[in-house]
């Protein structure tokens, strides 16, 4: 699951208007963020809030990471 879709449904910490306009100025020319770090600097996710998302993800992607 993208981390996007993770804040919006999973964690319920932004709703899907605030991930469209954290993505729309994603992709603004010049810009090369990470959607996390767009979220953060908008100041709609914390990095403790964007770290537990990532380690979720990153989890759900390795099933070995939860057999740890």
């Amino acid at each position: 699951m993208l981390i996007g879709e993770l804040l919006v449904y999973r964690y319920r910490i932004i709703t899907r208007e605030q991930r469209d306009a954290a993505l729309a100025q994603q992709r603004e020319p010049g810009e090369h963020h990470r959607l996390g770090e767009v979220l953060v600097q908008m100041g709609l996710v914390t990095e403790g809030d964007l770290q537990e998302a990532l380690d979720y993800q990153r989890d759900q992607r390795d099933p070995w990471a939860q057999a740890h």
